[in-house]
């Protein structure tokens, strides 16, 4: 103030006076009431006059304020107390799971878009996520997700969706392999589950059914495990399966691991080795080299004693005079028939009649059957055995492919304790 009244001295404004303001305070009081002047009060009041500053006579007015302009709960009324308020009948109201559910269900407010291949599917992320770890992995939701044909139909997403949508969801046959191919890429487990639930099932997987099913699903890798099961449910209609064109085309593995098997019925165990020449022959000129892994799958000691020692003299079909003639299969050959014999002579010291049990008691057994329509039956022990070959096989597949449908389900298992004679007729001529 001194600096500015210099200053205008020096101006020759000696005059000057400076403008009138009213003075303004914030003043805090604890209690009105009190008569303390050391206390404050708890309400803050804005004061702009001077005559205000005065405190008895703002504690005056602040008295007068409390008593005459009270509110109704300061008086005592509480209106969040309301008698039997719960038991008034309420009005009804939608249930949140009907109204998600329609929503859902008519596709409203939709999320995201699923492409695949140029065709769009509107959807709901929240529902995919519930479901597929596929899509709870996105760490970014785009507005459109596209999704490879080759692993997800558009047939397949849209039972899928449907599948998660429904409360007791039911999976169509003719379907479930798109289906499941489709649950694997998008990880859906309890959709695995689910088609698990009707591959484990005999009844809807067993001989012919899986058959079909190990043909329906070839070239996946994600059946893989799936055909490896199909193929261990088909026992009395394997020989009905060779004589299809789908079974040329059965990859080394599954061939392997279906010839391998103790439950697949044959009616002699030469036609193991007849199956595994239609398979090479179909294409020699690849396959040639898979001739180790599959002569393993022959159990030569379950083949008759007389076939053994004929074949390489009697066989007229090409690729097995090849075969047989190759140092290691033709080593094969030898040991089993010096094992076959030894057993026999075994048996015959001891005084044993020489059954079909008898001659095969030593060896991992195989499920026999003694087809009516096979050309070739003879029991193991028969001379007429030598006679087998490959042209008969190929006669017998062409007569299994003219049967009716269910023909294969009707051909007996052999009985090895009681099994049925055999070329009766011959063996009288012979004597």
């Amino acid at each position: 103030m001194d600096e500015l009244m210099r200053k205008n001295e020096t101006l020759g404004q000696k005059d000057y006076k400076p403008a009138k303001r009213d003075l303004t305070c914030s003043v805090h009081f604890v209690n009105p009431g009190t008569s303390s002047e050391d206390e404050l009060a708890s309400v803050t009041r804005l004061v702009s006059k001077a005559e205000d500053l005065e405190l008895d006579r703002v504690f005056k007015r602040e008295l007068t304020d409390l008593a005459t302009n009270r509110s109704l709960f300061e008086f005592g009324h509480n209106f969040e107390e309301v008698r039997d308020w719960l038991s008034i009948e309420q009005p009804s109201k939608v249930p949140l799971g009907t109204v998600l559910r329609y929503m859902l269900e008519n596709h409203l407010k939709t999320t995201v878009q699923i492409e695949i291949n140029k065709m769009y599917f509107n959807c709901h992320v929240i529902v995919l996520q519930s479901y597929s770890k596929f899509f709870m992995d996105l760490e970014e939701i785009p507005l459109v997700v596209t999704l490879p044909e080759d692993k997800v139909s558009q047939k397949a997403f849209m039972l899928i969706y449907k599948w998660m949508l429904s409360d007791e969801p039911k999976l169509e046959r003719k379907n479930i392999i798109a289906v499941f191919i489709a649950a694997s890429y998008l990880r859906i487990e309890s959709l695995l589950q689910h088609c698990w639930k009707y591959f484990d099932d005999i009844n809807c997987f067993n001989e012919v059914t899986a058959c079909i099913m190990y043909i329906d699903a070839k070239g996946n890798p994600a059946l893989d495990i799936v055909r490896s099961l199909m193929l261990t449910r088909i026992q009395k209609f394997l020989l009905t399966f060779v004589a299809t064109r789908d079974f040329l085309d059965v990859p080394l593995k599954h061939l392997v691991y279906l010839l391998s098997s103790d439950d697949i019925c044959v009616n002699t165990e030469v036609e193991i080795l007849f199956i595994i020449v239609r398979w090479l022959g179909h294409d020699w000129k690849h396959r040639q080299s898979y001739v180790a892994n599959l002569i393993g799958c022959i159990r030569f000691n379950l083949m008759p004693l007389w076939y053994l020692l004929c074949v390489r003299r009697l066989e007229t079909h090409k690729l097995i005079k090849d075969l047989v003639s190759l140092p290691k299969v033709n080593s094969i050959f030898n040991e089993a028939i010096a094992q076959i014999t030894s057993s026999m002579y075994e048996e015959k010291i001891s005084g044993i009649s020489m059954d079909y049990e008898c001659l095969t008691r030593n060896a991992k057994q195989r499920r026999w059957i003694q087809d009516e329509a096979c050309p070739y039956f003879h029991l193991i022990g028969c001379p007429y055995t030598r006679d087998i070959n490959f042209s008969q096989f190929e006669s017998y597949l062409a007569i299994l492919q003219q049967q009716p449908h269910d023909c294969w389900a009707k051909v007996k298992l052999l009985d090895l304790k009681n099994p049925k004679k055999c070329c009766m007729k011959l063996h009288n001529n012979d004597k």
